[in-house]
């Protein structure tokens, strides 16, 4: 099996290789920031097959890259979402707030559960708005929102989803597969598309060419030579290159989002209304 710092040469590889491309065919399609988006997500889909890596190292770099990074790329639509949220619960909890507390007194014609004057049938008073106001902001995020968000965020896919992986996937499952690669492209595809169709395919292909890349590397480091110039092939040759795992669950779960991805990404492209 290749080391990590062969798969990160592979991955880099595949990232210069993909943007190089691209300037060649055309130098003013993209920026210089554009071209190192590509590069960088090439130099990742090099390392991304190793997820399951039963080594520390590659595992705990791939997972601290990904909780620096996920919640950054998600940063806008969980604000929005969040203010969004908050504007629509500010009169439920400013109603309770104008609430009287329970209160018992020894006389029974006294007795109330909540004062009369906030009653929840109220109009004046009611909890839900009767319109909803203009969609939030990003200007009304605060500090404090900012710093919980990403320290929730990086301590969820750090630990609670590394843990997950690692309980239900093995060491050349089926991340080590074609299928794989391809969802890992079809994610850059989505990630990316607010930037374009062109910068979306570009880091599609790099990510997927880093994927390819690292298999690669694998199934050749699973060829050795017997006397300096026989090939004879290891017992793992053969476990990276491959369209299915051992597992069937984790065969047909990968075949869906692929499908499910490249239905969305067709969408997105128009091809879908030119096959119906």
């Amino acid at each position: 099996m290749s080391g990590f710092k062969t798969h990160l040469y592979g991955g880099i590889a595949a990232g210069l290789t993909t943007s190089t491309a691209f300037i060649i065919k055309d130098p003013s399609m993209f920026t210089v920031i554009q071209l190192s988006g590509i590069f960088l997500t090439g130099t990742i889909g090099g390392l991304l097959p190793d997820l399951d890596s039963d080594s520390s190292k590659p595992f705990s770099i791939l997972f601290t890259l990904l909780s620096m990074i996920v919640p950054v790329l998600f940063f806008r639509e969980i604000s929005i979402i969040w203010l969004y949220f908050t504007s629509l619960t500010e009169p439920l909890f400013g109603y309770l707030s104008k609430l009287q507390p329970f209160k018992i007194n020894l006389f029974p014609t006294q007795f109330s559960l909540f004062s009369t004057q906030f009653n929840l049938f109220s109009n004046q008073f009611s909890p839900f708005p009767t319109k909803l106001g203009p969609f939030p902001s990003l200007e009304q995020i605060k500090p404090e929102f900012i710093i919980t968000y990403f320290v929730i965020s990086y301590f969820l896919i750090r630990y609670c989803l590394c843990k997950l992986i690692q309980k239900i996937t093995s060491h050349r499952g089926i991340m080590h597969s074609i299928p794989f690669a391809l969802l890992c492209a079809e994610t850059g595809f989505l990630i990316f598309i607010p930037s374009g169709k062109q910068m979306a395919v570009a880091v599609g292909i790099s990510i997927f060419l880093g994927c390819i890349t690292h298999l690669l590397l694998d199934e050749l480091n699973s060829i050795t030579l017997r006397s300096g110039f026989i090939p004879k092939l290891k017992m793992s040759s053969g476990s990276a290159m491959k369209l299915k795992s051992n597992s069937i669950v984790n065969t047909i779960m990968i075949y869906m989002l692929v499908i499910a991805g490249g239905m969305k990404i067709m969408e997105l492209m128009g091809l879908r209304t030119l096959l119906k």
